[in-house]
């Protein structure tokens, strides 16, 4: 049955399967964009981001920062350039640091304000003579800057329009770059269309410069990468923390680090100094983050002014100047911040490339990420049409720990890997299945239920169906146990019910008799008016279907007493029931004719289950069980009441008397068996005075003990007429 529904269903599962796998490896290949996906990548590797924040304080880089409070003390921006040319000389020589960089841009003259004053009063006052010879502002700054280690910042723009104006200022010195043209050619560098430089003077004053605009933020509006140098007219322009180390180091030659395949140059590093930044195929390198916002040293600007701060505090620090001020329009959306100073980006790119602790997209980071989602996708696709649900959401887990715990590891080495395409495949591919497969399931439960419902129990019906291997329908044969019940002096009582009642006394006999069959895992086969017959073992695969048996037969007496409280009660008689249990051999299927079918149980061993429930009113027990039933359920202690031969058999067989389990009978119940037991192996040895004297004893202690009542009536036969040498102890029954 299952394999019928496999071929039906299965197919579609595995190409609604492989059509998840294929879109997510066709997104990560790049044949297509699927915008979710690149934002909850961003997501994830923000919150990596996040978890593992490096957390060191570099108290070598420190911030001069233009806040607020400058502002309010000082005066709005922009300060005069003699304001800068102080401050800059006051952080060199009172302070000590070792170099300065400019995260600001001074893109337009200042003038010699008082000149511009003088002149307008000789319009009003011709008589004034020439204003006197002051240096202007630019050439203050441009005397200072020229005094100490200074690299100035600028921008560059990704695209001009035609009403941007164009480049104006100048650019520094651009990277003296050990590599051949030709390589430098080939690199998918960023190439702005235009730039704002500082003055000229002022440029040439400093001894470099570094941009700090940013043409790799994410369509999300975040800074997660930067690019370490920009191309511009044949050459290579640092960015500003890059442009300090390299300043800080004398300039030394930068080398590129590349490899080479079919005909495709991959940037790989950017060296210089020593230092080692590693950048994806466009030059860009990912921030290496430190903390949340404010993680850095902050110095206002006007407490270096005011000179406020320890000068042991700055001594031999590498210096920003930037703004965090929230009107000068500095602020940034970062993975560990939404609002965070560009300034402190900066700083972050300057302390990875001291510390080296850069994160980067390895060369074979697209080939890891499409092996992944493969592997993922394959085990999934061949794995999950298999399993239950609660198995494919164990294995779902399993796979997301083992790939995120792989994903972390590599973190760990600086590797940044893709990771939510595979948690979303394992996600999408999980609810495919679990959808897919409660469908399945729900067609074979309700195949199973049209077919076995009037049979077993709906909680071996839903068992069915998540085992369906373990059953069918065609003829087979199995190890079963079958029961066959039978209610004594049914006729007599029914003899005093009105027809129209009989129907409803009917069904409360047989229902809570069903009951309890059903609740033992039992597979009702037929009703036969009062009486019933039932298996164990079949449809679904029993390896205990003789010990269910025997507790789904004292089940069913249990339930006949609760059924007889009631009889009684209403004024009708008390009823007695006899079970007779075999197990063994039987062939058991769907059988029947083309008209009509029916699941059941055949063979000579069925029909011994029949004898046995018959001899139960000559022995005046309640339950009879084979040899057989008895040895496959050995927790169960049993009494031997005889050894016979039944109607329709000319083989001897013991038969037995179930009592209880072993581990819950009294020492007096034990006492019994074995007083029994003394007595049968005395009649078996024809000691027939010593069997009675035993029989006598258990009768007299035990009146309801039928069986002893029975063997002293025939050992008086025997002691009257000996069987002779040859009697082997067998009583043949010649009624059913």
């Amino acid at each position: 049955m299952a394999k019928v529904y496999n071929r039906k269903l299965l197919p579609w599962q595995y190409v609604g399967s492989l059509c998840i796998v294929l879109a997510l490896l066709g997104e990560m290949a790049g044949f297509w964009t699927l915008r979710l996906m690149e934002r909850l990548e961003w997501l994830s590797y923000d919150l990596r981001v996040q978890a593992t924040l490096i957390g060191d304080k570099d108290p070598s880089i420190v911030l001069i920062d233009l806040d607020e409070r400058s502002l309010s003390e000082i005066g709005q921006w922009p300060w005069t350039r003699h304001q800068i040319a102080e401050l800059t000389t006051i952080l060199f020589e009172e302070y000590g640091i070792s170099i300065l960089g400019f995260d600001i841009v001074f893109a337009e003259p200042e003038g010699n304000l008082l000149a511009q004053q003088w002149g307008q009063l000789r319009e009003r006052y011709p008589d004034l003579p020439p204003a006197p010879d002051v240096e202007s502002g630019d050439a203050i700054l441009a005397s200072a800057l020229a005094t100490y280690p200074v690299v100035m910042g600028y921008y560059f723009q990704s695209q001009a329009g035609d009403s941007d104006p164009p480049s104006s200022g100048a650019l520094p010195i651009p990277l003296l770059v050990d590599a051949e043209p030709e390589i430098i050619e080939a690199v998918p560098w960023p190439r702005p269309e235009r730039f704002t430089g500082n003055l000229a003077d002022l440029q040439h004053a400093a001894l470099g410069g570094g941009f700090f605009d940013n043409p790799f933020v994410d369509a999300d509006g975040v800074f997660r990468r930067v690019p370490v140098v920009q191309y511009w007219e044949g050459a290579l322009y640092p960015n500003l923390p890059t442009a300090m180390i390299y300043t800080l180091f004398g300039q030394p030659p930068v080398t590129l680090k590349v490899s080479e395949g079919a005909g495709i140059i991959q940037l790989e590093t950017i060296e210089l100094g020593g230092f080692e930044i590693p950048v994806d195929a466009r030059g860009g390198a990912l921030v290496p983050w430190y903390g949340p916002r404010g993680h850095f040293t902050y110095i206002s600007a006007a407490d270096i002014l005011f000179r406020r701060t320890d000068p042991r505090a700055l001594e031999g620090a590498l210096a920003i100047f930037g703004a965090s001020a929230p009107g000068l329009m500095d602020l940034r959306s970062t993975p560990v911040a939404s609002v965070y100073p560009g300034p402190e980006i900066n700083a972050s790119m300057l302390a990875g490339i001291l510390h080296q602790s850069y994160k980067a997209e390895p060369p074979y980071t697209l080939a890891a990420a499409l092996l992944v989602l493969g592997i993922v996708g394959g085990l999934s696709t061949l794995l999950f049409p298999r399993l239950q649900a609660v198995s494919i959401v164990a294995s779902s887990a399993l796979l997301a720990a083992i790939h995120t715990g792989l994903n972390l590891w590599a973190w760990q080495q600086n590797w940044v890997l893709p990771f939510a395409s595979g948690l979303v495949l394992l996600l999408l591919l999980s609810l495919w299945h679990l959808t897919m497969n409660f469908w399945r399931e729900s067609q074979q439960k309700s195949w199973v239920t049209d077919r076995f419902g009037q049979y077993v129990p709906p909680e071996l019906v839903d068992e069915m169906v998540h085992t369906p291997e373990s059953f069918g329908l065609e003829g087979e044969q199995r190890d079963l146990s079958v029961l066959f019940s039978d209610v004594r002096g049914f006729t007599s009582f029914s003899e005093g019910i009105a027809p129209t009642e009989l129907t409803n006394v009917m069904n409360r006999l047989l229902t809570p008799i069903t009951k309890a069959i059903h609740q033992h895992r039992g597979t009702i086969d037929k009703y036969m008016g009062d009486a019933v017959m039932a298996f164990w073992g079949a449809p679904l695969a029993d390896a205990e279907h003789a010990r269910h048996s025997l507790e789904g037969a004292f089940a069913m007496l249990q339930a006949l007493e609760e059924i007889n409280r009631e009889f009684t009660a209403e004024g009708m008689k008390a009823l007695a029931m006899g079970i007779g249990i075999n197990s063994g051999p039987m062939n058991v299927g769907n059988m029947g004719s083309e008209f009509r079918m029916a699941y059941t149980v055949m063979g000579d061993n069925v029909n011994l289950g029949s004898r046995l429930e018959g001899l139960t009113k000559a022995y005046g027990v309640n339950i009879i069980i084979s040899e057989a039933t008895a040895t496959a359920a050995p927790d169960w202690a049993c009494r031997c009441i005889d050894r016979v031969r039944v109607k329709g058999r000319t083989t001897p067989i013991s038969i037995y008397e179930p009592i209880g389990i072993h581990i819950e009978l009294s020492s007096e119940t034990k006492e019994w068996i074995k007083r029994h037991e003394k007595a049968m192996n005395a009649y078996a040895q024809q000691q027939f005075r010593q069997a009675y004297d035993d029989f006598s004893h258990i009768s007299h202690d035990y009146p309801t003990d039928n069986v002893a009542r029975l063997y002293l009536e025939r050992i008086d036969h025997y002691l009257a007429e000996p069987p002779g040498p040859h009697w082997d102890g067998v009583w043949t029954h010649t009624e059913k």
